[in-house]
């Protein structure tokens, strides 16, 4: 009985260890691609920097209220050449969501970005477009 609780036991922690080392380094991957904040977004946008600023949200609620000249460019698990063609290349990029202190669709999409050529990319930090509004930053929709 004892050797039998033993195997189990090792088998657990066998599965517990190849668990960790295979999601783990998912986890805060996203927060290697810099950030930048409500207030350097502004600046930059404010001294006429060029620079183009993506909302990764679905469509119904980019149209009810996004970041003044945003693109609408969704986030998907696998993004495709289609689904950037619109971003130009040699500006710097800033993603953004609502999806809270990770950022985890806009990181991801920087992420894909990256992987796709992009360099100069950035995510908006959290609290991302709800900060922007707070602040009175313009927005159309």
């Amino acid at each position: 009985m004892n050797k039998k609780r033993s195997g189990i036991f090792a088998a657990a922690l066998l599965i517990t260890v190849i668990f960790s080392l295979l999601v783990f380094p998912l986890y805060g991957a996203e927060e290697k691609i810099p950030r930048i904040t409500i207030e350097e977004l502004k600046k930059l946008m404010d001294d006429g920097e060029e620079v183009t600023v993506i909302d990764t949200q679905p469509i119904n609620i980019y149209e009810k209220g996004h970041i003044k000249g945003a693109l609408s460019i969704p986030w998907k698990s696998q993004l495709r050449l289609e689904d950037v063609w619109t971003i130009p290349s040699g500006i710097p990029i800033v993603t953004y969501c609502a999806c809270g202190a990770g950022e985890a669709d806009s990181a991801d999409f920087a992420k894909q970005l990256m992987k796709m050529g992009y360099n100069d990319v950035k995510v908006l930090k959290h609290p991302a477009i709800e900060g922007w509004i707070k602040a009175g930053y313009p927005v159309e929709k």
